[in-house]
């Protein structure tokens, strides 16, 4: 969440910060979360105005996913020392 969080905010020039845990300011993006038995992961970042609203989500059906991202990143950091983000892992430019 705050990955995406961030990424909307660099691309976006309306939202400065990202806040959590408070109703967003007019320059801020509001960051809510749940914990849901038996759910997976389930990402949804909303486009909301006064006219409509833009709804993108993502559902992981297991955790499969992350479990192989999880063997990837290890795979990856053999033999390197410091500290490295998925970015690192998948070579994606910031």
């Amino acid at each position: 969440a705050i990955t995406t969080a961030e990424t909307i905010i660099k691309n976006y020039s309306h939202k400065q910060y990202w806040v959590h845990g408070k109703k967003a300011e007019a320059n801020e993006l509001e960051i809510t979360h749940a914990r849901v038995d038996n759910v997976p992961g389930t990402h949804v970042v909303n486009y909301t105005s006064d006219i409509d609203e833009i709804t993108i989500t993502h559902t992981a059906h297991n955790r499969q996913g992350f479990a192989t991202g999880a063997v990837v990143a290890a795979e990856w950091l053999v033999g390197k020392k410091g500290i490295f983000t998925m970015r690192d892992v998948l070579g994606i430019e910031y």
